[in-house]
């Protein structure tokens, strides 16, 4: 009798609990905009707004950066109110250090490197109709941002709202990294001990089964950045079946994937270390290893699933941020959203020390430049995926050949091939302009080419020449057969079988381009512009 008496007053403790730590319904306002054609907005995250049949695009990025659209092409940004700017009421995070208070005591203000300022980065938003507020209803828009005073301690938190606009209150710091098991800094006078985060309350809790001596090294006091992520960069996607699931990292340990309880959106944490079937990693706290490790480039992990294909698709970045730094996308395809993903040629990302992460991955786009552009790309990289009925985009940031660190966000209509990947149109998509069909009879003709080939590098990719003849043939800077069938285009150059799309797409207000996009099974990608 007294053990159930036990068992009925801690089952009414946490019912209390969790109800105490619900959130109350608040007012919202909605943003003051002005038009911007290309706003610079970094790491960009997707979003749609469905309001009584009329969908309004969103971006969130890093600094706190955001804009709407209701066409992916004619933009809107808050006025005077992008970035760091009115912190104390600021139209995302309301009273910054206030709200954030908690996430700030492990990272992210006035610290190691945001040392006299913020670094909130890489956010990712989606609505939650299963989100319980404190009254009993349900709906919510959550943004998980990142926080990071150094290149391992960092944090991911959770800010809710009503309204998609904001602002967002404070609902928790979801996972931390960078932390220790004895005393120890990182870039400041702060004590990293593991102490100073959650974790013990989730032992506490019961959530977690007990501190795992693989997130540290060197006796304790230091964060083993070979097997443990760096917690930024988180973005939230829902699996066929109804999940919620956060993929999340950079660099460091890898890329992690943690399944997310919907009525919190706080993570169902694993508790216990186990494997995968096919022997991945499941960490007790940060989840189940998807790539890399052994810090290995790879940041800004990005999942989409398509009906179509019935794939989930996983983009990571490779590369430096910077204009030199070859930040650069590359793709991978899994059955199941947990994985194990893999690139064309069948190789799953899972890194060694001696690994070189250039092998693997389907390089989407690197530095380049075709006749039309208005500017050369340097370092496209940190995308996320829009699936908008029948229409697909890569949605991303890039900056520019001698253009020193300006970036802008840009988007790309992407098709699918016959072999179940995305292809990206060589052109910037423009919802004013035109995409048609090519005949047979138009494809014969000489185009400038871009392989994009598998290398991490600062350089401009080499624009050659190519002609697709009317026997079939390939001739020219490349040689080998072409065939056309509907809109899919295939070549077959030294061995390696490329897989793609061609048609004619508007790129400027008088000027119409016959352009192709093909994947090889060699990770490659080749983009075509017909000379006209």
């Amino acid at each position: 009798m007294f053990r159930k008496l036990i068992i009925i007053i801690t089952t009414l403790i946490l019912i209390t609990s969790c109800s105490s730590n619900k959130i109350s319904k608040f007012d919202t306002q909605k943003w003051e905009t002005v038009p911007n054609r290309t706003p610079s907005i970094h790491d960009p995250s997707i979003v749609v707004d469905e309001k009584d049949g009329e969908k309004t695009y969103y971006i969130f990025g890093t600094h706190i950066s955001q804009a709407k659209s209701l066409d992916l092409t004619n933009w809107q940004v808050p006025k005077r109110n992008n970035g760091y700017v009115n912190m104390h009421d600021n139209i995302i995070f309301g009273n910054t250090r206030e709200n954030l208070k908690e996430t700030f005591e492990w990272a992210g203000y006035d610290d190691a490197d945001s040392k006299n300022g913020y670094n909130l980065w890489a956010p990712d938003v989606l609505f939650n109709p299963h989100f319980e507020w404190k009254d009993g209803t349900k709906g919510a828009y959550m943004y998980y941002y990142s926080a990071s005073s150094t290149w391992r301690r960092s944090a991911i938190g959770l800010m809710v709202s009503p309204d998609i606009e904001g602002p967002y209150r404070y609902a928790g710091t979801v996972i931390y990294s960078g932390f220790t098991k004895e005393d120890a800094t990182d870039g400041s006078e702060r004590n990293i001990n593991y102490k100073n985060t959650h974790i013990p309350e989730l032992i506490n809790s019961g959530q977690l089964s007990e501190f795992n001596e693989k997130w540290v090294r060197k006796l304790g006091k230091e964060y083993n950045t070979d097997y443990a992520p760096n917690a930024i960069d988180p973005a939230l996607v829902w699996d066929k079946d109804g999940k919620l699931w956060m993929v999340y990292g950079s660099w460091s340990g890898g890329i992690f994937l943690l399944e997310i309880d919907p009525n919190t959106g706080h993570p169902i944490y694993p508790k216990e270390d186990s494997t995968t079937d096919d022997g991945r990693t499941i960490d007790r706290y940060f989840g189940i290893k998807i790539a890399g490790g052994y810090h290995k480039s790879g940041e800004g992990p990005y999942i989409v699933y398509h009906p179509g294909s019935d794939y989930y698709y996983l983009y990571v970045t490779y590369g430096g941020l910077a204009s030199d730094g070859g930040y650069n996308m590359r793709v991978f395809r899994s059955e199941e959203i947990t994985g194990p993903y893999v690139d064309a040629k069948g190789n799953r990302p899972l890194f060694q020390a001696s690994d070189i992460n250039d092998l693997y991955g389907i390089k989407v786009m690197g530095n380049y430049y075709l006749d039309g552009m208005r500017s050369a790309y340097k370092s496209p990289g940190h995308n996320s995926v829009l699936i908008d009925a029948d229409r697909n985009f890569l949605v991303f940031h890039t900056r520019y050949n001698n253009q020193g660190e300006q970036f802008n966000l840009k988007i790309h209509e992407m098709k699918m091939n016959d072999k179940g990947w995305f292809v990206v149109l060589p052109y910037e998509y423009n919802s004013e302009y035109k995409l048609e069909t090519v005949d047979l009879n138009e494809v014969v003709g000489t185009y400038s080419i871009v392989n994009h080939g598998i290398s991490t590098s600062g350089n401009m990719l080499e624009t050659k020449t190519l002609e697709l003849k009317e026997n079939g043939k390939i001739s020219g800077e490349y040689n080998g057969t072409w065939e056309k069938k509907d809109d899919f285009i295939h070549f077959r150059i030294d061995d390696i079988d490329y897989s793609g799309v061609i048609y004619n797409q508007q790129i400027n207000k008088k000027r119409f381009k016959i352009v192709f996009s093909l994947v090889g099974d060699d990770n490659t990608t080749i983009f075509g512009s017909k000379d006209n």
